[in-house]
């Protein structure tokens, strides 16, 4: 919600990626460029992933809600939690589906 939030969010996002990336293949196999997978990944959840929570407050604000639910009190609801992988999650699955599993078999 703050500039600053987005730049930490991006530049944590982006010192992970490899590491992370590296650990969920696993370690049999071999992809080339694993770091510019990586990166590419990086790039979009940072930048697309605020605008889960845009679009979850349009949903609310457009409803008079203020909160999706009152399960975690303070937080907006279970919804609030993952209203960002809504958005980024379809497309980090067809990435690694279709870019790294073909890069696997070559």
């Amino acid at each position: 919600k703050t500039v600053e939030g987005f730049v930490g969010a991006g530049l944590s996002t982006l010192a992970v990626a490899a590491p992370l990336l590296k650990r969920m293949i696993g370690k049999d196999t071999s992809i080339a460029n694993i770091g510019k997978h990586a990166l590419a990944l990086a790039m979009y959840v940072s930048l697309v992933s605020p605008f889960g929570g845009f679009l979850a407050s349009a949903v609310k604000r457009a409803h008079g809600a203020k909160d999706f639910g009152a399960l975690i009190p303070g937080h907006g609801g279970v919804v609030d939690r993952f209203d960002c992988q809504v958005v980024t999650a379809p497309f980090v699955y067809l990435y690694l589906k279709n870019f790294l599993s073909a890069a696997a078999k070559e």
